[in-house]
């Protein structure tokens, strides 16, 4: 298994992984459209979990500049592991490349957000050393 950075040749196995977290797909010109302007920004670290020219996972995420805080935070957007995968550390191994990539780039922190029902992967961030510390919310402004 390789851990290697998201390229433009990976855009339609990670769309397909991708859209197994949310329940409204995104249509694939629009993802087309963000995916290839991400690779071009300078602050986007995407990597994928490959092995045999199959994307098994993947990791998008940002270096945000925070005005309140005197360091930058790697904040992960998503982060998904093929379900016939899971359980096997492909996870833990994007999630370690991303807090090397995060001190690398000398962030304060990393962050990310969780669905409540998330249960397992929970386990997983903990595991590795991230910790609850407040809620998200949302309010949606745009209906479909």
């Amino acid at each position: 298994m390789k851990i290697r950075n998201s390229e433009s040749n990976d855009m339609d196995q990670s769309y397909k992984l991708l859209n197994e977290l949310y329940d409204n797909q995104i249509e694939y010109d629009i993802f087309e459209n963000k995916y290839n302007n991400s690779l071009s920004d300078n602050n986007f670290y995407g990597i994928v979990a490959e092995e045999n020219g199959i994307i098994l996972g993947v990791l998008i995420s940002r270096v945000v500049n925070r005005l309140v805080k005197s360091k930058d935070i790697l904040f992960i957007d998503d982060i998904i592991v093929n379900k016939d995968c899971r359980s096997n550390g492909i996870g833990s191994l994007l999630l370690r490349n991303a807090i090397n990539f995060a001190k690398e780039q000398n962030c304060e922190t990393i962050e990310l957000k969780s669905y409540i029902s998330n249960e397992k992967s929970h386990k997983l961030y903990e595991k590795i050393g991230f910790k609850k510390l407040h809620y998200a919310f949302k309010k949606i402004i745009v209906k479909k």
